[in-house]
């Protein structure tokens, strides 16, 4: 077997999480039923004092049928009519986003800006007015707690993440069986809004703790941006990167081959249809260049990043976004080679399908040339561009796919099966430990214990190739309990 660690592991995890469901789903149904019969019982009652009531009063009359008459005018509410206060209050107050809010386990979708006045929550909960002005706000802190547990060393305590697992024959591969605890994935939110202003005006902010792998409670921001008028300005999510696609996985750092490009940016939404909405604009960029063969070139990026996506969301079926993204991939030169440049560009279409109304797919399909450091695997190490065995610069051909199924057994009990991989192709004088593949597998059971608090259970297998040192793999067991005050 190449991996010690056989697929039937992963085999074994998905059917075991499913099984489990099943059977609460089937204890679900029972409550149901129960309520069903007190909810019939309670309207037996309503009846039985409707007709004593009916009764006290034998000598009322009966009522006159309606006459016909003209149609009357629009009934009105606060001096207008109820179909131009109706648009009011959607100007107000805002309308609900065509996307479907998943509510997963780590949450990308409220983080993310959308055109216009498309909101996932329109009634704005947990917003608090704040006095003399025309603003709200929520403050939304979302504490967790992670323990892990692997079958040996998996490179990182804190985080899955394949890029980083020990390769057979070194040192710090094996080690036995290691247990780790951490509550970095907490999180503070701020969100403040003003729907009674034109503009669509918001400022939202967002940190969490994994500033470093191996220090606990490291602060790291995550987004602190502004908009209005469809203008998006400071530090969130990428042209490249499609946060309403990310599946529900306990651990939090997420699939090995989805996009992972939060950086300051300028950037433009709109909605240019009722189905469609459109994003472009200029990015930080942030490039990752392997300058092994001449350790005194140093990266250079002569034009920031820029692109634009494209997203369709038919009805209730989902979305399915196309995103695009081009850069200038470049080296400043050392004692070796000169300062060179290349055309890095990259394409992603991204999604999620609402299958049934307890059934969605999530999917992630990326390729290009010089994008590898904004995979979420792939970012751990230069994979951009890198030397060749004549010193020319080469934008490295990237590749990656993800799909993942998401079953939700009753309104408190759901599954996800995630797999993801990714390819990169390496040049020749990269060290023989570069990044080349890794392979990522999770099944999950997550209960929703309470409104707010949320219990996960996941199995994850990663599986990583270099480019010749060998390769490594590692299978690690989690439960997440997470708790947010608004959720």
């Amino acid at each position: 077997m190449k991996y010690r660690i056989g697929w039937w592991a992963a085999g074994v995890m998905v059917l075991a999480c499913f099984a489990v469901g099943a059977a609460a789903q089937q204890a679900s149904k029972e409550e149901v039923e129960e309520l069903k019969r007190a909810l019939e019982a309670q309207e037996k009652s309503v009846r039985e004092l409707r007709d004593r009531i009916n009764a006290l009063e034998p000598g009322a009359p009966a009522a006159a049928p309606a006459a016909a008459t003209e149609p009357e005018a629009p009934a009105e509410e606060d001096g207008l009519p109820i179909s131009l206060a109706e648009e009011e209050e959607a100007r107000i107050y805002g309308k609900p986003s065509r996307i479907r809010y998943r509510g997963n386990f780590d949450d990308k979708q409220e983080a993310a800006a959308r055109p216009g006045d498309y909101v996932m929550d329109p009634d704005f909960r947990g917003f608090i007015p704040i006095p003399r002005t025309v603003f709200l706000l929520k403050f939304n802190p979302r504490p967790r707690v992670d323990l892990t547990y692997d079958s040996d060393n998996a490179g990182n305590d804190m985080r899955f993440v394949p890029a980083t697992i020990p390769l057979r024959g070194t040192p710090a591969y094996g080690g036995g069986a290691h247990f780790n605890a951490n509550g970095n994935g907490s999180q503070m939110r701020i969100d403040v809004r003003a729907p009674s202003m034109d503009g669509d005006f918001r400022v939202y902010y967002q940190n969490d703790f994994f500033g470093s792998d191996s220090r606990n409670f490291q602060y790291r921001l995550q987004h602190f941006y502004a908009q209005a008028y469809g203008v998006v300005g400071g530090f969130t999510y990428g042209i490249f990167e499609d946060p309403d696609a990310w599946p529900d996985t306990v651990d939090y750092e997420g699939p090995n081959s989805v996009i992972f490009a939060r950086r300051p940016l300028l950037h433009y939404k709109r909605s240019v249809a009722e189905d469609w909405q459109l994003t472009f604009g200029i990015e930080d960029p942030d490039i990752f260049v392997d300058t092994t063969g001449d350790p005194d070139a140093g990266k250079r990026a002569r034009f920031p990043d820029g692109g634009f996506n494209v997203r369709w969301m038919p009805s209730d079926l989902g979305h399915v976004q196309f995103s695009t993204i081009m850069r200038a991939v470049g080296i400043r030169g050392g004692d070796v080679v000169d300062s060179q440049g290349e055309f890095g560009w990259g394409t992603n279409i991204a999604g999620s399908i609402n299958v049934t109304g307890s059934d969605t797919v999530q999917f992630w399909f990326v390729y290009g040339e010089g994008v590898g450091g904004m995979g979420n695997d792939a970012g751990f190490f230069n994979s951009d561009a890198a030397l060749q065995a004549d010193g020319d610069l080469v934008a490295l051909d990237y590749f990656s796919s993800m799909v993942a199924y998401q079953h939700r057994w009753s309104p408190r009990w759901r599954s996800t099966a995630t797999y993801g991989y990714v390819n990169l192709q390496n040049a020749a004088l990269q060290d023989p430990e570069a990044y080349d593949q890794t392979h990522y597998a999770s099944a999950n059971l997550v209960f929703q214990a309470f409104k707010r608090l949320s219990v996960g259970v996941e199995g994850l297998y990663g599986a990583r190739e270099t480019l010749s040192a060998g390769n490594g793999d590692v299978f690690r067991l989690h439960v997440g309990i997470m708790y947010a005050i608004f959720d």
